[in-house]
């Protein structure tokens, strides 16, 4: 499965969302962000194989596309 992450500035803090998983994170900077995401998503992995499904968080991590930075908009909308 292929992972896309978008980040977005909001009012001096930095988003990144993974759109597939809708899981999101923030940080003070967008590598922050980004960092914070790739944690989140070992975490949803992890919780998903201890629920007993076949998710490696390697290879979730492994197929992480680059990521886009997008302009200061909702990323509620």
């Amino acid at each position: 499965m292929d992972l896309s992450i978008r980040v977005y500035e909001k009012d001096g803090e930095f988003v990144a969302s993974c759109p597939e998983l809708d899981v999101y994170t923030y940080g003070g900077d967008a590598e922050q962000a980004r960092a914070r995401l790739r944690h989140v998503i070992a975490f949803y992995a992890s919780t998903a194989q201890d629920l007993g499904y076949k998710i490696d968080a390697a290879e979730l991590l492994a197929n992480l596309q680059k990521p886009v930075l997008t302009r200061s908009e909702s990323f509620l909308n």
